[in-house]
């Protein structure tokens, strides 16, 4: 380790004591911190944020970082190791708007050579956040500029889109917004059918349909009219005719492939008629097509990665010209496929594990620098995971094909236009399960990793942090309001979920309709399905499936729970047929933090003058209290703290020339975990005063 790898080593040790400290000191010394880490060119040393890119249909941002070094991290993945944060912004023409972050552990990982001896460095990760973007009908072009900010350890500051990361960096471009559905209402059945559903919510649209005259009829009308037209091959010579750079072997390639596949003479021959009638030789077609292979000026794979929260894997690439991609955002462009493989036991062998689509389109307006899309393959790992002791990193690769779907059974295939890329990555940790085997499990319980949750006491531990984003909980945190439970799935069996009350010892099986999301690898969207399962009469339900080209469950939710209440509860998973019982134990708060603030002589406002002392009490309760905050508009704070206050005076003296009215607000926040996923649940109290004169 060189001079300036040792400083940098030491330089992330006091990091992290410094952004801990509440102390004033702390914002100086930081910036003295960032100064140091600067001068030794150390921003990007441990991690660095690559490419930025959004998935139109999924609605989400994609940020591809790298961990580059074996330390520094905060612990082996036997440790809850440190995070990496991402925070993104967009831009859409009135300045950066704050999106909201996520983060990704990160921790020390060893470097080991892949099958060609090549270092397995740097590690690639994901960072998702699904947006509720701004949108408009296809004839208007939505195309922000998006920024991610990386940071290790801290959160970045929020509606701060100039923040400049000690650890890491930012990283900008711009993406393209999918279009809103125009849905109009002209068939009068579809009128009458929406009335229906809209006055009866719990019908299905499907069955409406059924009881309105002419309303199936409506309803297949108006889904098929959703679906965005192809333009013909004769719209398509019309549309190119005055792009020299968009020649027939490109918008033609569908035609001429479908053609030459068909090995029918007859066939060929009605696609040279057909070309010929536009005045081009299908002949020239072909031999332009002989010559095209991994041609990147329309589209190229920049980035890969995995994302290590949800599980899925992301690829990154760039839409570089206004034309050639079979139409506007009014019809229905064309398809970018993503094809992914690994090679699970670094032994050089490929294997495939799916494709992904995603649907672009021809955008006159595009930037200088293109537009950047991400493509999303949501993989199910259940036989992938190894325990923490054995970091499990593999070398994956993405190949791109536009417009023909890439070869499932050649890696190295490349087609007319795109590329391949290929990069290291690191699943996560956890039971491992091999191929056949069928364990009773679940590893996610209210949004925590299971061994984030204390067996005695049903709370969170040192460390714990949400699964899907890790974003950080205190320790001690219990649950409240939906609590939901995640774990592998296993095709062709059947589980089901017992609770016990360890208040009462009463208990019974989970029943309720289970609501699922899973994902189909269409061509065009949509690529989200979903579906209802209900458990059998033992109250099993079925495990969903998964393959090369669908999940079924693509969130391995098992169980959506409210028990609400107060106590401790006992979760026990057992699969038909298979022995052993998996159990965990968890703690619930529904009760909310108790704030109660009272202002002597009974809160006569009329009793207060400018410059006199206020007085009062002020009571800040809960059985898992995080902390509290006594303030006034006249002084700021007055009183804060981690631990139950009760009937606690308090007094701050008031301006003679301030303000002559305000308030008094106290705010209690507690730790309890809310709906598998948010924390910082506040009870808020406030009285508002007003100043006389002072006499």
């Amino acid at each position: 380790m060189n001079r300036n790898e040792t400083k940098l080593k030491d330089l992330r040790q006091g990091f992290n004591a410094l952004h801990a400290s509440r102390h004033p000191s702390t914002a100086k010394a930081l910036t003295k911190l960032k100064d140091d880490v600067v001068s030794f060119s150390g921003n990007t040393f441990f991690e660095e944020v690559q490419s930025v890119g959004y998935n139109p249909d999924f609605q989400t941002l994609e940020a591809i970082f790298v961990t580059k070094q074996d330390f520094g991290y905060n612990g082996t993945l036997c440790t809850p190791g440190s995070f990496a944060f991402v925070r993104f912004y967009l831009d859409y023409g009135s300045g950066w708007v704050d999106q909201g972050y996520t983060g990704v552990t990160e921790h020390d990982i060893p470097t080991g050579n892949d099958c060609t001896q090549h270092p397995e460095k740097p590690l690639s990760y994901s960072a998702s956040l699904k947006i509720n973007p701004k949108t408009a009908f296809c004839s208007i072009h939505i195309l922000p500029k998006v920024r991610a900010i990386l940071e290790w350890n801290q959160i970045p500051p929020a509606n701060t889109p100039n923040y400049d990361s000690i650890w890491g960096d930012r990283i900008d471009d711009q993406i393209q917004i999918k279009p809103a559905l125009e849905l109009i209402l002209k068939n009068p059945a579809l009128s009458q059918l929406v009335a229906l559903t809209v006055a009866q919510p719990a019908l299905k649209l499907a069955d409406a349909a059924k009881i309105i005259p002419g309303g199936e009829a409506a309803l297949a009308e108006t889904q098929a009219s959703l679906v965005p037209n192809q333009l013909s091959l004769g719209s398509l010579v019309d549309l190119y005719k005055k792009h020299e750079y968009v020649t027939p072997a490109r918008y033609g390639l569908q035609s001429v492939q479908a053609a030459l596949k068909s090995f029918d003479s007859n066939v060929v021959s009605k696609a040279i008629e057909t070309w010929q009638a536009y005045g081009i030789d299908l002949a020239a077609i072909i031999a332009e097509l002989e010559k095209t292979s991994a041609d990147v000026s329309y589209e190229q794979l920049e980035n890969l990665g995995l994302d290590y929260n949800l599980e899925q894997f992301v690829a990154t690439f760039r839409i570089k010209r206004p034309g050639g991609y079979s139409g506007n955002l009014c019809s229905s462009g064309s398809i970018e496929y993503v094809a992914f493989w690994a090679d699970w036991n670094n032994d050089c062998t490929w294997e495939y594990l799916g494709t992904s689509a995603v649907n672009v389109h021809d955008i006159n307006d595009i930037p200088a620098g293109g537009l950047s899309y991400a493509a999303i393959l949501p993989f199910d790992f259940t036989h992938k995971h190894k325990l923490c002791s054995s970091p499990n990193v593999v070398k994956v690769r993405a190949v791109l094909s536009w417009n023909v779907p890439s070869s499932t059974t050649d890696p190295n295939q490349l087609q007319y236009w795109g590329n391949l890329l290929d990069k290291y990555v690191q699943v996560k940790p956890g039971a491992e399960i091999p191929v056949g085997t069928v364990l009773p499990y679940f590893y996610c319980l209210g949004g925590i990793p299971v061994d984030m949750i204390s067996s005695g006491t049903g709370l969170t531990v040192s460390g714990a942090a949400f699964a899907l984003n890790a974003n950080p909980v205190e320790s001690g945190a219990p649950f409240a309001g939906d609590v939901v439970i995640q774990g592998p799935s296993y095709a062709g069996y059947y589980y089901r979920i017992k609770v016990t009350n360890l208040a009462t010892s009463a208990f019974h099986y989970l029943t309720d309709p289970l609501w699922l999301v899973g994902y189909h690898q269409n061509p065009l969207p949509p690529h989200n399905t979903y579906q209802t399962i209900s458990p059998d009469g033992a109250a099993y339900y079925a495990y969903q499936g998964s393959g090369a080209d669908y999940n079924d469950n693509i969130d391995n939710v098992l169980a959506r729970w409210s028990p609400g209440g107060d106590d401790k509860w006992q979760i026990d998973l057992d699969i038909l047929g298979v022995p052993g019982v998996f159990s965990k134990v968890i703690q619930m708060d529904n009760t909310a933090p108790v704030a109660l603030l009272n202002i002597d002589n009974g809160g006569d406002c009329t009793h207060f003058h400018k410059g006199d002392t206020i007085t009062g009490h002020f009571t800040a309760t809960d059985d898992y209290i995080s902390s509290y905050v006594l303030a006034a508009s006249f002084v700021g704070t007055v009183a804060s703290g981690t631990s139950n206050v009760v009937n606690a005076p308090f007094s701050f003296a008031t301006s003679v020339t301030g303000s002559p009215c305000g308030s008094i607000g106290l705010v209690v926040y507690e730790k309890t975990i809310h709906d598998s996923v948010s924390v910082g649940f506040y009870t808020p109290a406030e009285q508002i005063v007003c100043l006389q004169p002072k006499k």
